[in-house]
């Protein structure tokens, strides 16, 4: 008898195991889920997708080319025009959101089109 009640209370703490994990399982699926979700929304360039009901340049429409990066004329031409109107902080600013690149380098990105009047 007392052989049946360990086999029987092994049993049960094997199931109690089983149901923990699966519940753990159940949870991170849903968690991976979830993440990639969030990646999903993502554009090309890493960031995430603006809210369009706030925006800090709201005087300059939203660049196609983050969007669609084949539009890469549209880029060039948009910088030159921005740069063209002495708006170069602007231009810097649409630099870092198309190439993704930080401040200093979006910077003498813009700098070096102005000088040059090359494109790179």
């Amino acid at each position: 008898m007392e052989y049946m009640d360990t086999i029987d209370l092994i049993a049960i703490l094997a199931l109690v195991l089983a149901l923990l994990l699966m519940l753990s399982v159940f949870s991170l699926k849903r968690r991976v889920n979830e993440l990639e979700s969030r990646l999903n929304q993502r554009d090309p360039y890493g960031g995430m997708p603006a809210d369009p009901s706030f925006s800090r340049t709201s005087h300059i429409p939203a660049p196609m080319f983050v969007q669609n990066p084949e539009l890469a004329p549209d880029l060039e031409r948009r910088i030159r025009l921005l740069i063209a109107e002495g708006k170069k902080i602007q231009a810097i600013k649409v630099v870092r959101e198309a190439r993704n690149l930080g401040l200093k380098e979006a910077k003498d990105f813009v700098e070096n089109l102005e000088r040059s009047g090359n494109f790179r």
